[in-house]
């Protein structure tokens, strides 16, 4: 009967037995595929459980459990004493990332919400809710007034005309760009309304609340709503780098994912946001740093569970060949 000895502990008492030689595929008596070195070198095998001490000086490694324990998709932890603290100060030179992120996560876009709620904040969630549903530029999402979303007989509008700041000046064609109202935003303006006294058509959506404007029909300013993005993700612990920015890139983002990447929505994303190229709109969602993060995970060239040809029906013969 073979005895049975924690992979960890067989790494540690065993680590002089490694030597350098010739790795042979071979099949074991109980059909387990694995790599022999030598007599004295590791047999690898996918058997569940931990390390299967053979008959002879031939021993067993189990390879699923090394990489579960070592390089699971669920903990990148190393065990313990593998590695020692530095020694010295390292100084990395890095270029400082200022690109606003999209907040990629429902839930996280539900807390954000649910947290300005709780906090009798309506006001920042109406600015919230909007601003991720119409994908405005922050210059032209501050100056909307109540009128522009509801008619005189109180009724939300289905769409209104945006007559961009930023881009007013350099299109050689001057046109409007229409928005859709639709639900999120009539139940966080309502919520607001009923919360809020004293409200007008003409007020704007988000008027100040600093001591200088506090009683004046005044817009909230671009440093205020800055401000206020990059204290939410600091209170509820978001990862975003936030920023005016993320509202917009965020409404992108989340337009993609609901088409399943259509090019065709890619386009009109590419069209409403003024871009030059279809590449530049992608980067600005965010969706190219996603595939780079990928490419660089599917790899795994040189691991035996993980490479990009495990579970694939793609051949070795197919990659020369091509």
């Amino acid at each position: 009967m073979a005895d049975i000895i924690n992979i960890f502990d067989y790494l540690d008492n065993e680590s002089d037995e490694f030597e350098a030689g010739s790795r042979k595929h071979e099949t074991d008596e109980s059909g387990l595929h694995g790599y022999k070195t030598g007599s004295s070198d590791p047999y690898i095998n996918k058997k569940e459980g931990s390390v299967i001490s053979n008959t002879g000086n031939e021993k067993t490694i189990n390879v699923t459990a090394l990489a579960y324990n070592t390089a699971s998709s669920l903990d990148r932890r190393l065990g313990d004493g593998l590695i020692q603290p530095a020694a010295e100060d390292v100084h990395t030179v890095l270029a400082e990332e200022h690109a606003a992120e999209p907040i990629k996560s429902i839930e996280d876009i539900n807390r954000i919400s649910e947290y300005l709620i709780c906090n009798y904040r309506y006001r920042d969630n109406m600015l919230f809710i909007v601003g991720i549903n119409f994908g405005l530029r922050v210059s032209d999402l501050r100056n909307l007034r109540f009128s522009d979303i509801i008619n005189e007989n109180n009724v939300f509008k289905d769409r209104f005309p945006v007559f961009e700041k930023k881009t007013r000046n350099t299109r050689k064609v001057r046109r409007n760009r229409y928005i859709t109202i639709n639900r999120a935003v009539i139940e966080a303006v309502t919520l607001y309304l009923q919360n809020t006294d004293n409200v007008k058509l003409s007020d704007y959506m988000f008027r100040s609340e600093s001591n200088n404007s506090k009683n004046l029909n005044k817009p909230i300013s671009k440093q205020a709503i800055d401000s206020m993005l990059k204290n939410i993700a600091i209170e509820l612990g978001l990862s975003n780098r936030m920023a005016t920015h993320s509202l917009r890139k965020t409404f992108a983002y989340h337009q993609m994912l609901m088409s399943g990447n259509d090019p065709r929505k890619l386009l009109l994303l590419q069209k409403m946001f003024g871009h030059a190229t279809a590449a530049q709109t992608l980067d600005y969602i965010g969706i190219t740093s996603e595939e780079i993060d990928e490419a660089y995970l599917k790899l795994n060239l040189g691991s035996l569970n993980y490479n990009y040809l495990v579970d694939s029906s793609i051949g070795e013969n197919d990659i020369i060949s091509a």
